[in-house]
């Protein structure tokens, strides 16, 4: 549990800064008159505020509010190129990297692959290059790093900086925070989940933007789920809420790479292609490769193996949204991940079941839609993991990383 700091002059005047600043962010351009109005700070206090935010180059004046009469109020801006932002998604044969702005929107990316099984410090190694690769090739200053947001699969304790289990990655108790921290020790360092990331951008730039309540399912080389409650991101005890892949669909299943059986994920991804592998094999579809993309070209060109693998697929992810919707009950559920490029292949089967839902039998409706955002929103919810927290008010304590 965070820890609440102490009350005291210097955190009331932190805590009205930060509160000024973020409502600039979130509703630029916006006059002096109407922040007061919502923070309830005299004249001179704002004032002081907003000049120092200023001097900073945090904020800016631009424009003019519409007058009624008398002089016109300055708009102030958030200045989006005060620094920079390197956005991390640790997947399982390669990890993306990002440079973003302070709005988390992407100037610049690069892939670097590896070999499975690969290890945390080669990981973090890699990470370091292609970070001092990008500012170099960007022709940028090192010193305008302000944040590093990293997405990962699998456990992960966002506030020791620490992943508990990838599974996918074969890593246990790896302090990614600590490891990065030591690459750059002068630049906040953050990591969650990845799901828990293209949330965030789906909250601020998505589907998300004016629901209070909703669900996040990502469908691709595996499965994930992010809940949101009142526009929060529901965490759990450690950070572990939304393992929703690993919710049991059938007793004595497929065996499941976090060591259970019958997962949902081995029905609802590309696992499940791969588990019907010995029956591909002794058919005669054309498939040979087993990845989500080259299962949907098949089917497009008219494998019927492959049709049928995704329309299974699609009835398994319906039955596990039908669950998520009668357990949640959810304004909307947005369904967001590679799986979505290929969505018009089983989205059928995944509407047909997922809506004949407890719900439904009481004409109370759940939105199901598929994400408008596209691949470049995971590089966005990293940066905006790292810019949220930069620019959260500083109520708690820090929580110092364990090693």
């Amino acid at each position: 549990m965070k820890a609440l700091r102490s009350g005291s002059k210097e955190l009331i005047k932190e805590i009205n800064r930060f509160k000024v600043l973020n409502i600039i962010r979130d509703q630029q351009p916006v006059s002096r008159a109407e922040i007061a109005k919502q923070c309830a700070l005299g004249v001179s206090t704002l004032s002081y505020i907003i000049e120092d935010l200023k001097s900073q180059t945090l904020i800016y004046e631009v424009g003019e509010a519409n007058s009624t009469g008398g002089r016109k109020a300055k708009l102030l801006r958030f200045n989006k190129n005060h620094g920079y932002i390197i956005s991390v998604k640790i997947e399982e044969e390669q990890i993306l990297i990002a440079l973003t702005n302070m709005e988390g929107e992407l100037l610049t990316k690069k892939y670097a692959s590896f070999s499975q099984k690969v290890t945390p410090k080669e990981v973090t190694s890699m990470i370091q290059r292609k970070v001092h690769q990008i500012f170099e090739d960007e022709n940028k200053d090192m010193q305008l790093l302000l944040g590093i947001g990293i997405l990962s699969s699998g456990l992960v304790n966002r506030h020791n900086g620490t992943i508990i289990r990838s599974s996918m990655l074969g890593w246990e108790n790896v302090p990614i925070t600590k490891m990065v921290k030591e690459k750059f020790p002068d630049v906040e360092i953050f990591v969650d989940n990845n799901i828990n990331g293209y949330t965030l951008a789906e909250l601020e730039k998505g589907e998300g933007k004016h629901h209070n309540n909703f669900l996040v399912v990502s469908i691709g080389a595996g499965l994930g789920l992010s809940v949101v409650i009142d526009r929060k991101i529901y965490y759990g005890s450690v950070g572990g809420a939304g393992e929703f892949g690993h919710t049991t669909l059938v007793m004595d299943g497929y065996p499941c790479h976090c060591g259970q059986t019958g997962c949902l994920e081995m029905y609802a991804s590309e696992f499940y292609f791969k588990n019907k592998e010995q029956e591909i094999k002794a058919s005669n579809s054309t498939l040979t490769d087993l990845h989500f993309s080259e299962v949907a070209k098949a089917a497009k060109n008219g494998d019927q193996i492959a049709l049928d693998l995704l329309k299974e697929m699609g009835m398994h992810l319906g039955y596990g949204l039908r669950n998520l919707i009668n357990t949640f009950n959810p304004d909307k559920v947005i369904i967001v991940g590679e799986g979505v490029k290929h969505s018009h292949l089983f989205q059928q089967e995944v509407f047909d079941i997922a809506n004949d839902n407890f719900f439904e039998k009481v004409n109370i409706n759940t939105e199901l839609v598929f994400s408008r955002l596209k691949d470049d929103a995971w590089f966005t919810g990293g940066a905006l993991l790292a810019i949220n927290q930069i620019f959260q008010e500083p109520i708690y304590e820090p929580v110092k990383s364990e090693v």
